[in-house]
């Protein structure tokens, strides 16, 4: 039988207050048993100053204790004379042939009676440390009266009293445990509230209701662990609408090429078209962008689960740039495109990277302001250094992009619709494989408006020192 954590919970608050009520139970039990009999002993050390006032008026008449030594019945009344105040003890002669055996009743195995030289007259011996009150007589110590303290309370009174201290503490204890319990069930729901939430809200994620969201109750860690849930619950659910919009925007990329073959091929087929070096040159283009198209999702999905092999080594990427540039300056030039980079002519820059795939990076930046910058038109790339980082800008003229889109324009297959379209550019993988490779490099890569009106995109490479 499986436990739920509610009843984990709640016996566990329970038992916790009743083990506290138990332990006050017994405290204070043991406390007022030693305090009780503490304040008895006190009690009874204040009544020794009548009956010392009388032993010494008998001392001072007999001369010494002789005459109670042995005489218990003698003892006796002179410890009832002392708390009635009322009987005066009879002579000695009239006593001493009346002697008990045993210990007197009432208090007098209690007090104790010593000898000058503390040998016990009517008392234990002296085994443990007792009180002793000085009897004086004529400035001189003749004997000392003492309490022996009990071990327990033997006094009908005392026992009654502290027998209703007793029930009343155990009362207590009782109505503490009672309340725990009458409280614990209701805090246990509280505190299980948000955890049965977020069991439900997991239970839907789990089955793709990703648009769960569960109310934020508290401010402690139950609701920090709320608000995350409810984070992580919204990026699952932009994880799936990028992945429907990512899975719609590859099967429209592709089906636009294979339905141009198709009507092509069917024309050919039909006789509508004749076979002729304009229209296989009409099917070899269709055929190459579907090319490019699939090597460039094969490599965007490799860089996306890390299969992309990236073999770095120290190298200039002044050197790797320039001649990046050199391949794409006739283009840029029939274009009608101005094309200039301020880039230091000797350098000692060193980059840990792939050169290989910084030329990636390169000629795809270069690419898509070769294709998306209107003519004319005009590219500037220049670089810095700061504080042991590279930036390398690549500034171009109109059009530009408002700032809704500059957040998008490293996303998967996005296009700016004003410019981006499928028969002046590809398929708008470009930048976002820009940002895998820049992002295996240790390195960040912005956009934000340039000064000429179009592109600024900037590059920040991490220097080795």
């Amino acid at each position: 039988m499986t436990i739920q954590i509610k009843h984990k919970l709640f016996f566990t608050l329970l038992l916790t207050s009743i083990v506290v009520s138990s332990g006050m139970f017994l405290f204070m039990q043991w406390s007022f048993d030693r305090g009780f009999l503490n304040y008895v002993n006190n009690q009874q050390m204040q009544e020794l100053d009548q009956l010392s006032e009388r032993l010494v008026a008998n001392y001072a008449r007999e001369g010494s204790w002789y005459f109670l030594k042995g005489n218990s019945l003698l003892w006796e009344q002179l410890l009832r004379t002392a708390e009635k105040d009322t009987e005066q003890p009879e002579s000695r002669s009239e006593q001493r042939g009346s002697q008990l055996s045993g210990p007197p009743p009432g208090r007098g195995p209690r007090v104790a009676l010593y000898d000058a030289n503390k040998q016990g007259i009517f008392a234990p011996p002296i085994e443990q440390q007792l009180q002793l009150k000085p009897l004086r007589y004529q400035e001189s110590v003749v004997g000392y009266l003492a309490i022996v303290p009990p071990k327990e309370l033997s006094e009908a009174g005392d026992l009654q009293f502290v027998k209703q201290q007793t029930e009343t503490f155990a009362l207590v204890a009782l109505a503490m445990a009672v309340l725990s319990l009458l409280l614990s069930f209701p805090l246990t729901i509280h505190l299980l509230r948000p955890i049965k939430a977020l069991a439900g809200g997991t239970r839907k994620l789990i089955a793709g209701h990703f648009k769960t969201r569960i109310p934020v109750t508290t401010k402690d860690e139950l609701g920090q662990l709320s608000t995350d849930f409810n984070s992580l619950a919204i990026t699952l659910e932009k994880n799936e609408q990028a992945r429907q919009q990512w899975v719609a925007d590859i099967s429209h990329e592709l089906r636009t090429p294979l339905a141009v073959l198709r009507g092509d091929i069917e024309a050919l087929q039909d006789g509508i078209r004749q076979p002729g070096p304009k229209t296989f040159e009409a099917l070899h283009s269709e055929v190459m962008h579907l090319g490019r198209l699939v090597n460039d999702l094969y490599e965007l999905s490799m860089s996306d689960i890390g299969a992309l092999t990236y073999k770095k080594v120290i190298v200039d990427p002044i050197g790797i740039l320039n001649g990046s540039i050199e391949q794409f300056e006739q283009r840029f030039a029939e274009k009608k495109m101005h094309l200039s980079a301020e880039l230091p002519i000797d350098s000692s820059f060193q980059l840990l990277a792939d050169p290989d795939r910084l030329q990636q990076l390169f000629t795809n930046l270069l690419e898509n302001s070769l294709r998306y910058t209107d003519t004319p038109g005009k590219l500037n790339i220049h670089m810095k250094t700061e504080k042991n980082v590279l930036f390398i800008y690549f500034e171009d003229s109109a059009p530009g992009v408002t700032a809704e889109q500059l957040e998008k324009l490293f996303d998967r297959l996005y296009r700016v619709e004003i410019s981006r379209n499928r028969a002046r550019g590809g398929a708008g993988l470009g930048l976002a494989i820009c940002r895998n490779i820049i992002e295996a490099h240790q390195g960040i890569i912005e956009a934000e408006s340039s000064v000429l009106g179009g592109l600024n995109i900037t590059i920040k490479f991490p220097l080795q020192g």
